[in-house]
């Protein structure tokens, strides 16, 4: 009886239960099904490894239906015990995963803030969304228009109420995330790499979006670890590793890297492939002191965008070979242990940019005093720079005196090199009468240059007003605004070289509204829509919007513990004809209409997750930019899978 156990236990087989493993891989055999899986084979395999030795070490651990020890009058095996006891040293790792750490606090986004006001991508909302990179998500905004220059990896540009290279300002941990290489206007968000992010939050204003970015904080005294392997059509091939580790001696570290390889999916010639690597260290000796210090480091190679006209090869798209370094060295000091009372953060900071024939240093110093009550804050920011706008410093104030009433204002002053200055006013307030029901006002006054890096660029006027009214409830959620923006002079994209200017905007009225309807608890049904009334400002089609449906259950009956999750989604970009920009004589260089399909399939197990995206699923002809072709049923299939201790 005993050499048959010990038997069983050699084959994995212990007292005729069926092993974990066996558990995950049928779960994965039933659900791949409905894969083509000749492009992740070899990541499949890879990912595998660790989980069968992960579950060979958990095998152990799991209670027996027979004693571990040999019965009288068995023989003993000649094997000594093992020295180390697996199961209590996996016990106490495990007891570390409830103990929390002092972190930063995120700078720049205190509240209270008004309703209607402010979108959340929360770390769950962006492992799970429809999208491979940061433009992806932003597209999830009502009245956001991308220009899209291809496949991943490509240029992906955010326009916003026609304000072009103006729409967005965005923020890395707090620290304006300043333009630098080739474009020293506009910022790509598709070279941000999602997988080192655990926050997004947009502002929103009636002519400009305020997107901070904001990098993992790890709170836990468990160390994490996470790998994620992605292939896709065309060799496509994505390579993610992280590892973060806290003491409790208040020193901890992360480390990650992201490989990025896009060969050409559209025209003759256009493949990408970029390595970002992160790096930080931190020490927390109190909750009150945190010191951290953080080096993103990218290097994108993007080849020219080639298309055959008429046969003979055009260059739409330009290529270049750089490396962009963003540190931070940052200090905060705080009196309590939560987010209330006084805060002081003092930051540095340093962009560097290599390649293209460019060689750029932006240092930036300064930091944020801030205090907080449970309905009032009031926070400060001054920054120097050392290229462009030499001094950078805003006020912030919200409050919130009442239940139903909010209200917050944000004062911005920028001195620019040649003598100029922007001086604005970002306000809101808002109010909920019932639970679910609000009514929000926002406006943005003042003077402001559009493009501090050409030193010809004037200051213009900036008068733009947003009524919205808006209803949010588990079943039921929509959002009606009207907006008035203000003339404007916008710049255009040099990433696009092929729209080289578009024309200046006349004041503009906008219409949007967005819906949100979940029938059952499994189901949501979502759209938006923006339409400008007249005529549509260069850059931003009319009739621009953005729908989906998505399903996604637990499955709870099957799975109580709540173990398994599944999603699935097919989304649609929509717009009408209109005018992208204009040629170098000044004329008008058409849109088409079109229109957009593309799914997403995700399952996750604990804390393996699988995923196929696929675009264009009507293998449409049409581009988001004029001869930037979108690669017909382009696919990616992933891998992510996540560890503590």
């Amino acid at each position: 009886m005993g050499k048959e156990k010990r038997e069983r236990e050699k084959n994995g087989v212990s007292g005729g239960r069926v092993p974990l493993a066996a558990i995950v891989l049928g779960a994965l055999r039933r659900t791949l099904f409905l894969f083509p899986l000749t492009s992740l084979v070899s990541p499949l395999t890879l990912s595998l490894l660790p989980l069968t030795l992960c579950v060979s070490r958990l095998s152990a651990q799991l209670p027996e239906d027979e004693p571990e020890f040999p019965q009288e009058g068995e023989e003993e095996d000649s094997v000594g015990a093992d020295t180390v006891n697996t199961t209590a040293r996996y016990l106490k790792e495990q007891a570390q995963l409830n103990v929390r750490v002092p972190v930063l606090p995120a700078v720049g986004v205190e509240g209270p803030r008004p309703p209607l006001t402010r979108i959340v991508f929360t770390h769950d909302s962006i492992e799970w969304a429809n999208a491979a990179t940061v433009s992806d998500l932003l597209t999830q905004v009502p009245g956001v228009y991308l220009w899209r220059g291809g496949y991943i990896g490509r240029p992906e540009l955010v326009n916003y109420r026609g304000r072009g290279a103006s729409s967005v300002e965005y923020f890395l941990d707090g620290i304006p995330y300043v333009a630098a290489g080739i474009d020293s206007i506009a910022v790509d968000p598709a070279l941000f790499s999602l997988e080192l992010l655990d926050r997004i939050e947009v502002q929103r204003w009636s002519g400009q979006l305020q997107v901070h970015l904001f990098t993992r904080q790890h709170d836990r005294l468990a160390s994490r670890s996470r790998l994620a392997i992605a292939r896709g059509d065309n060799d496509f091939a994505r390579y993610d590793a992280e590892l973060q580790r806290r003491f409790q001696s208040g020193i901890g570290f992360t480390l990650a890297a992201d490989y990025l390889s896009s060969p050409t999916a559209s025209g003759v010639k256009s493949d990408y492939s970029n390595t970002q690597i992160w790096a930080q260290g931190s020490y927390h000796p109190t909750s009150w002191v945190g010191l951290q210090y953080q080096l993103i480091r990218s290097a994108p190679n993007r080849r020219p965008f080639i298309v055959n006209t008429g046969g003979v090869n055009d260059t739409i798209g330009p290529g270049y070979k750089g490396t962009r370094s963003d540190a931070q060295l940052r200090l905060s000091l705080r009196k309590s242990k939560g987010e209330l009372g006084p805060r002081a953060d003092l930051i540095y900071s340093r962009t560097g940019w290599d390649g293209a024939g460019l060689d750029q240093q932006i240092d930036q110093l300064g930091g944020y005093l801030t205090y907080r009550t449970p309905v009032f804050s009031l926070s400060g920011s001054a920054f120097h720079r050392t290229r462009w706008t030499p001094l950078d410093a805003r006020v912030t104030v919200g409050l919130s005196p009442v239940g139903p009433l909010s209200a917050s204002a944000e004062l911005i002053h920028m001195t620019h090199f040649g003598g100029r200055a922007s001086n604005y006013a970002n306000l809101a307030a808002g109010l909920e009468p019932v639970r679910g029901l609000s009514l929000t006002g926002t406006a943005r006054i003042g003077t402001m240059v559009a493009a501090p890096a050409i030193l010809t660029d004037p200051k213009q006027d900036v008068k733009d007003f947003q009524a919205a009214l808006g209803w949010n409830r588990a079943r039921l959620g929509f959002e009606v605004s009207y907006s008035r923006t203000s003339a404007f002079r916008p710049f255009g994209y040099a990433d696009f070289p092929n729209v080289p200017q578009l024309a200046p905007s006349s004041a503009t009225e906008w219409l949007t509204a967005s819906v949100r309807l979940a029938p059952l608890p499994w189901i949501t049904l979502e759209t938006w829509y923006s339409d400008p009334r007249g005529v549509s400002p260069d850059g931003i089609p009319p009739k621009l919007s953005t729908s989906a449906a998505t399903l996604r259950s637990k499955f709870l009956r099957e799975f109580p513990s709540g173990i398994f999750d599944l999603k699935l989604r097919l989304s649609m970009d929509s717009w009408s004809p209109g005018t992208i920009g204009r040629d170098a004589l000044g004329n008008p260089i058409n849109l088409r209409g079109a229109t957009f399909f593309r799914s997403l399939i995700q399952f996750q197990l604990d804390r393996f997750s699988l995923y196929w995206d696929r675009g264009n699923l009507t293998s449409s002809k049409l581009t988001y930019v004029p001869g930037f072709a979108i690669p017909s049923l382009g696919s990616v299939f992933g891998v992510r899978w996540e560890f503590w201790n």
